[in-house]
């Protein structure tokens, strides 16, 4: 069933946060663009994506930090 919100929809906060780092290598986003964390949802319980968080995944923030974010986009550029 779809959420009101209109958003992506992950059955764990695991497969929400593969997500967003997925998404910041593919999109090849800086690091204060893109979505930032997920959350569980009030209204259907599932997991979701927000730009609008006023701290960053953890998980995200570690792939920052240790230089992995950038080795992974630079990777993906050389995949096409």
């Amino acid at each position: 069933m779809k959420c009101s919100t209109g958003k992506n929809q992950y059955s764990t906060k695991f497969l929400a946060e593969t997500s967003l780092i997925d998404i910041h290598i593919h999109r090849n986003f800086q690091p204060d663009q893109g979505p930032q964390n997920v959350y569980q949802c009030e209204i259907c319980g599932q997991w979701h994506l927000t730009s609008k968080s006023p701290e960053r995944s953890e998980r995200l923030q570690e792939m920052i930090d240790s230089g992995e974010m950038r080795r992974e986009q630079r990777a993906r550029r050389w995949e096409f």
